[in-house]
């Protein structure tokens, strides 16, 4: 396999000297070079090379081809998790590993943390490190990013560099070497000549062929005139070399006159035309649109070039602005058996493959590759490896479908990848959902049987994105490809995504039948939800109008569920009814479901062994229908009547003597004991509590429950029943254990009262030195110290822990550090301005970032801003909101700071008395450089959107009607749907009637029932009636509106879950009898 000199320089330096090779210089312009016998999957080396400071230390900067760098860079500007400079180095070169290219965001994420790094503190990575980054800023292995872009980059490196060692003379050469392949001028070769001499003494040959090859390689004939004429001053013979620079300098500055005296200057000179020399005449004549000429050299030269020399040809060719394809055929076509036979394409085709598709030439990338050989696998090598990195590529260069397709078509068709359209498929699955559906139409008009499991990544995202109907459209085109739901399909992706459908089980089943779903396959789900809402009558209904046979052993916990509601309401009769009707359609007609079922009534949680009578009810209910049980079932279930009277268990055995059958065998997974008690470390917080009652009842030891029922009860919020425990503990001298101390110091944290916080802190450190509180118990005791004005003695408490053990941080504790710093806030608001004229609740936030509790995150910079509202000054909090966008990319409060300002604008007298010296005039340039502020960072859709729902919130309705009216004003509908999703979630009903009222009657993405619809259903979760009743109310008063019968439908259910009575007016509405 062939590697490039230029990684042979910059990783295997080392390794090179003590083969005792001599390191050769560049000696062919514009192309790669090439050695033998490397592997393809060579290992990055632990240290390694670097650059040249002729230019600035460069300021951070990302790629500006949004195309290709959009999507990485906000996903590293969102995620909240700091991952090491390590494991960022261990990506950069596990990627290189197996794709021998690098990717601009690894560079680039690897880079932003060596910045950030503070002056004067140690990099992570060392100078051969950094001196290997520097040698990746070449086209071939960053294939994707412009010749300006890997500049930008290679002078971001340079800097760290400089932070580390005095360059050297390899480094020099490096930058060189990056300068001549990206064909990019040498700005002022004497310049950087006399500061490599300032440490690396005077220059030799080697160094100005160097440079004499980048003059030639940018077209710089003045520059590599001056050059020569120095060589000459110094005593330097020109080499083949030197001449090979200064043919190609003629040839890129448009002389081919001049490329002619160059050649026979070299016959003069006695040097020969060398195959090399020819390979640079071929470069330019295509570079000059000399195509004949260079087809002539090629016919009389043919298979005398090498590998490398081709590929410096093809590169040409492909460069050019109309690519003569039988030209590049027989180019590719002369490549040796060895570097083109192998199990994927080769890397620097690979590389070349890739810049093609980034420039919008698929069709010819797709041509190029087809023109390479079909690989030959042993047993042992994989088969669907063969352009797999092209496959991904086509995803992050936007490529269109159809060509995505045919791409993957023709590898499959050729034999090159026989997977080719599965990994197309899996690809599209992971990172391009819309466009996965035609992909596995694609596999299956290819032959190719396709599998439920395929589309589970679909279903989710039609979820997201259509809501219900996507899922049932998706089942539709399964249906049309031939593909059935199966079980695991329908329990856990599809009927979760159908809740609101299985509202009304009739239509439910109806619409599911009709996109293929059978309603055997979805009965059992169906009735499991009706039973969990205790709708036996529509579970009738349902079994009635579909006698299919059914798997009844998952709808024995709901069942036995159900009937703890119906012995409340002495509806034995219609349970009885509704078994006999589960019973009659069983698939399994010898296995005991009945007696199943009453032994899961008669566990100990259900407490249906305690009430023998009510047992008997139902027995006699069940009997009266001839309903059997197995002759086990009946064993167990006397013995749960043993403590009962007489007469009572005398009833049971009866009637328990009548509905045996011997013939029928109970499950395996039964309860045949009569049910067992749980540990107290698996009950739930009721359940501890009743046995508790018992324990205590029976004067037995009752410690352990009380410690965990104290530790439950203060995660769950019961602070006052937690007091109560506490005493209870404290009477009894229950022993403390570590976990009890923490939980009694949350408790005392929650109920802040900071002097027993400290106490039991104390106590615990004393107690049990060597016990680690949780972070966001410790988070929250240093917000409760900033609630009391306490701050620096809370930054030492989080500095002690951040020394003692490292801090995890993250997604677990943001909520515990945004009370800190809300804390903060409050606190500083109340302080004078520090005389640096940061805030403090900044200068806290970065305290808490550098110690590892957090990371930036919108949330977490939002108290960084409230500071400055709640000390009144809007100039401050508005220059606050830039900094921190332009910083983190985040726009904290956005809908606050929005919603003040139109306030504001519009002249609000108690608003603008809150903050002295600002006017109507003043707050509207403040709310024009926040939407400038929020368009830069989330583009001018999703500012629409936060501007809309803040004018719904403070503006007018003639402003708000006038904005939403106006064509040219675009939405992004999922934002807007996500946004109105969380005011609801936090009760801001005004804020949303007013926006529904505003778009009534207009046809743009704001659908008004759609958002009554919404509310609703945030009430019905929250099970708040009175809610929902105020919402309909109001709806009611608006002439001009009619609420949907979906909604008033979902409103009676409500009510009706809650024992509430359904309002006359609503009763008629809903046709309710």
């Amino acid at each position: 396999m062939l590697r490039t000199q230029l990684l042979q320089n910059v990783c295997l330096r080392v390794a090179l000297r003590a083969a005792g090779q001599r390191a050769a210089t560049p000696t062919s312009h514009g192309c790669l070079h090439y050695a033998m016998g490397v592997t393809r999957t060579t290992m990055l080396p632990s240290s390694v090379i670097s650059y040249n400071s002729y230019a600035t230390a460069a300021a951070p900067i990302t790629s500006t081809n949004k195309k290709r760098t959009g999507k990485a860079g906000s996903g590293a500007e969102s995620s909240p998790v700091k991952i090491s400079v390590e494991d960022l180095w261990t990506q950069l070169e596990t990627y290189y590993k197996h794709h021998n290219v690098f990717r601009f965001e690894h560079c680039d994420r690897l880079l932003q943390r060596l910045e950030a790094t503070a002056l004067g503190e140690k990099l992570p990575l060392n100078a051969a490190q950094l001196q290997f980054l520097l040698g990746s800023c070449v086209p071939e292995l960053l294939p994707v990013q412009t010749s300006k872009e890997r500049l930008l980059l290679f002078r971001r490196i340079w800097a760290q560099l400089l932070r580390v060692e005095q360059p050297t003379l390899s480094h020099y050469h490096t930058q060189l070497q990056m300068l001549r392949q990206n064909q990019l001028p040498l700005p002022d070769h004497r310049a950087l000549l006399a500061e490599i001499a300032t440490y690396n003494g005077a220059p030799d040959a080697v160094l100005y062929s160097a440079m004499l090859d980048v003059a030639g390689a940018s077209g710089n004939m003045r520059q590599a005139t001056e050059l020569l004429a120095e060589m000459r001053q110094l005593n330097f013979a020109l080499t083949e070399g030197n001449f090979h620079a200064l043919l190609l300098g003629h040839a890129r500055s448009g002389d081919l006159p001049g490329v002619k005296n160059v050649l026979n200057s070299m016959l003069a000179a006695d040097i020969p035309h060398t195959v090399s020399t020819q390979a640079l005449c071929f470069v330019s004549y295509v570079e000059n649109a000399e195509l004949d000429k260079a087809r002539d050299l090629l016919k009389q030269h043919a298979d005398q070039f090498n590998a490398p020399q081709l590929l410096q040809m093809l590169r040409a060719v492909m460069s050019c602005p109309k690519v003569d394809r039988q030209l590049m055929q027989q180019l590719v076509t002369q490549l040796p058996k060895e570097y083109v036979n192998d199990v994927d394409v080769p890397p620097a085709i690979n590389s070349l493959c890739i810049q093609l598709l980034h420039r919008g030439q698929a069709e010819l990338m797709i041509q190029l590759v087809m023109t390479l050989p079909v690989p030959s696998y042993n047993e042992k090598q994989n088969i669907d490896g063969y352009g797999s990195l092209l496959l991904q590529e086509l995803f992050r260069a936007h490529t269109p479908l159809e060509q995505m397709l045919q791409f993957a078509g023709q590898l499959r068709e050729r034999g090159q990848n026989t997977r080719a359209l599965q990994v197309l498929t899996e690809l599209a699955l992971r990172r391009q959902p819309s466009v996965a559906l035609s992909c596995l139409e694609a596999l299956s008009t290819a032959g190719e049987s396709l599998r439920p499991h395929y589309f589970w990544p679909l279903v989710l995202h039609q979820h997201k994105r259509e809501g219900e109907r996507g899922v049932l459209r998706l089942l539709a085109e399964m249906q049309r490809l031939g593909v059935e739901c199966d079980e695991p399909t329908l329990r856990v992706y599809v009927l979760p995504n159908l809740w609101q459908t299985l509202q009304q089980p009739r239509q439910a089943l109806q619409q599911l039948d009709d996109v293929g779903v059978r309603p055997s396959q979805t009965m059992v789900h169906v009735l499991t939800q009706l039973l969990q809402q205790q709708q036996v009558s529509q579970a009738q209904e349902l079994l009635q109008l579909y006698p299919t046979r059914l798997q009844l052993s998952t709808m024995v916990a709901p069942l036995a569920a159900l009937a703890v509601h119906l012995r409340a309401t002495k509806r034995y009769g219609p349970f009885a009814q509704l078994v006999q009707a589960l019973q009659q359609r069983s698939l399994q007609r010898r296995e005991d479901f009945v007696g199943a079922l009453l032994l899961q009534m008669c566990a100990p949680q259900l407490r249906l062994s305690q009430e023998p009578e009510s047992l008997l009810r139902f027995l006699h209910e069940l009997q009266r229908l001839e309903l059997k049980v197995s002759p086990a079932a009946a064993e167990s279930l006397l013995n749960t009547a043993s403590n009962s009277d007489v007469e009572t268990r005398q009833s049971i055995a009866k009637t328990l003597q009548k509905m045996r059958n011997p013939e029928l065998t109970l499950p395996a997974d039964a309860v045949t004991s009569g049910g067992f008690i749980k540990h107290p470390r698996d009950m739930s917080l009721d359940e501890l509590e009743c046995h508790l009652i018992e324990l205590e009842a029976k004067q037995l030891n009752t410690r352990g429950v009380l410690r965990r029922l104290l530790q439950l009860s203060v995660r769950d919020g019961r602070l006052e029943r937690a007091l109560e425990l506490q005493a209870k503990c404290e009477a009894l001298r229950v022993q403390i254990s570590p976990g009890m101390l923490a939980a009694i110091l949350d408790l005392h944290i929650k109920l802040k009262n900071l002097t027993r916080a400290e106490q039991s802190l104390l106590r615990l450190q004393q107690t049990y030195p060597g016990f680690q509180i949780d972070e966001h118990k410790l988070i929250d005791y240093a917000a409760l110290l900033v609630h009391h004005a306490h701050l620096d003695q809370a930054k030492q408490l989080l500095q002690r822990r951040a020394e003692q053990q490292r801090i995890n941080g993250g997604d677990y504790v943001i909520k515990n550090v945004w009370q800190l710093l809300n804390n903060v806030a409050q606190l500083a608001a109340k302080e004078p301005l520090p005389a640096s004229g940061l805030s403090v609740t900044f200068e806290t936030f970065e305290f808490l970032r550098k110690l590892g509790y957090c990371q930036a995150h919108n949330a977490l910079l939002g108290p960084v801003l409230r500071e400055w509202l709640l000390r009144g000054d809007l100039d401050a909090a508005v220059a606050e909101f830039e900094r921190l966008a332009t910083r983190y990319k985040h726009t904290p409060l956005q809908f606050e700071l929005l919603s003040l300002l139109v306030k504001l604008s519009n002249g609000d007298e108690t608003e603008l008395a809150r903050f002295a010296g600002t006017t109507k005039e003043s707050a509207q340039q403040h709310l024009a450089a926040v939407t400038a502020i929020v368009t830069r960072v989330h583009g001018a859709v999703n500012m629409n959107s936060a501007l809309l729902l803040a004018l719904a919130e403070s503006g007018t309705e003639t402003q708000l009607r006038r904005l939403i009216i106006n064509p040219e004003f675009r939405l992004n509908p999922d934002q807007l749907l996500k946004n109105c999703e969380h005011l609801g979630q936090e009760g801001a009903v005004r804020t949303l009637l007013r926006l529904a009222r505003g778009a009534r009657g207009l046809q743009r993405s704001i659908d008004e029932q759609r958002i009554y619809d919404m509310l609703l259903n945030q009430f019905v979760k929250t099970n708040n009636y009175e809610g929902a009743l105020d919402l309909y109310d109001r709806l009611q008063a608006d002439d001009e509106l009619k609420v949907s019968q979906d909604f008033v439908r979902n409103l009676v259910q409500l009510l009706q879950v809650n024992n509430v009575e359904v309002p006359s007016s609503i009763a008629l509405r809903a046709q309710i009898r």
